[in-house]
Parts: structure tokens; sequence; C-alpha cells
């Protein structure tokens, strides 16, 4: 008798208990699952439109995804706090604007800005516009990466007189400077596993 009294009092609680395990256990599914999604298959998703840009423009498609890889960790929907939106953080009042004007034409509201094409387009243009202006630099990389993140005006201090001259040691803004360097070891990271052309 004494025993069954205990046994329907805790029977709600055990009740509640195995439904609470049940919760935790499909929460920490959804977790593993949207983890090994952004791992295994976010970052890679955009392999193909990167590899058409960085074609298009010349640009190492490697530093292009590492530049992605740093901005917006592939998500497409990002917005920074100046204003940048989309995989490569593109500013619709600079790089936008001065894509358009160069391609000849009209962006239809902001919107359109966060596809990935065409936010993988603009990026890799303006980046390969600082490539070409720092080519003949040793550390060009470095350079367009600084001018990337901090415009042309605001990196004028460190560009070296020497074109052979260090450039990650001498810039002065430590968030630009982390910046580069971050996109650097990624882009080596990246060009390490780079299939080998036969």
């Amino acid at each position: 008798m004494y025993q069954r009294v205990i046994h329907n009092r805790y029977k709600g609680r055990r009740f509640g208990i195995l439904l609470l395990i049940l919760t935790a256990i499909i929460f920490i599914t959804w977790g593993l699952g949207k983890a090994t999604y952004d791992y295994f298959f976010r970052k890679n998703i955009y392999d193909s439109l990167i590899k058409e840009a960085a074609r298009k423009y010349c640009v190492d498609s490697c530093l292009l995804k590492a530049v992605i890889w740093k901005e917006s960790r592939f998500n497409q929907n990002a917005r920074g706090s100046s204003g940048e939106v989309g995989l490569m953080q593109v500013r619709p009042t600079t790089a936008v604007k001065e894509w358009a004007e160069t391609n000849h034409v009209s962006i239809e509201g902001e919107g359109v800005v966060f596809y990935p094409a065409l936010n993988i387009d603009i990026g890799a243009w303006y980046l390969s516009r600082a490539m070409k202006r720092w080519e003949k630099y040793k550390y060009a990389e470095e350079l367009a990466l600084s001018e990337y993140n901090a415009g042309f005006k605001g990196m004028s201090s460190w560009i070296p007189a020497n074109p052979e001259g260090e450039v990650l040691s001498n810039i002065r803004i430590k968030s630009t400077k982390n910046y580069v360097s971050d996109i650097m070891n990624r882009y080596d990271y990246y060009a390490s596993r780079r299939p080998a052309q036969k």
C-alpha cells in the first residue's frame, strides 16, 4: 500500500523528468546537426561562386574565401555595424555604388546585395581593384586587405616607402592588423588544402 502511494506520487515527476530528458536530447541533436551543417556544408556552399568571381577578377579563390570567412563566417544575411552587408560585407555607399557605376548598372534596393552571387562579385571586384593598386609591392595581399578593411585613406600611414617593405608590423589600427593577420592565416590554411593541379 505504502509503495503504491509513493509510486503514484512520483509518477507525474517521472513523466516530467522523462519529458525534460527527451527535450534535452532533441536540442542536443539539433545543435549537433546545425554545427555539422555549418562546419561541413555552409563553409563550402559558395565555392563555385567564389571560384567564378576569382577567375573573373584574377584573385586567388583561397584569398577570396578567407575574406568571406572573416567578414561573415559564410552567413549571406550578415549585417555589419557600419552598414556592411552580405557574405563579403560590402558597403552600399562605397563598394556597391562604385561597382554599379563601373559596370553601368543600377542596384534597386539594398536587398539584392545580399544575394551571394552579386555580393561575392562586388567584393571580388573591390578586392581585385586594391590588389592591382599594390601589385608592385611584395606584400600586395596585406596592403589590399588593409584597403578593404580600413579604406585607402585610412591605411595611408602604413604604406611602405619601399615595395619590399613589411606591412603587417606597420599597421597602426589594431582591428585592421588583426583582420589582415586572421585572413592571411586562413588564406594559408585554404591554400594548403587546395587540390593539386594535374
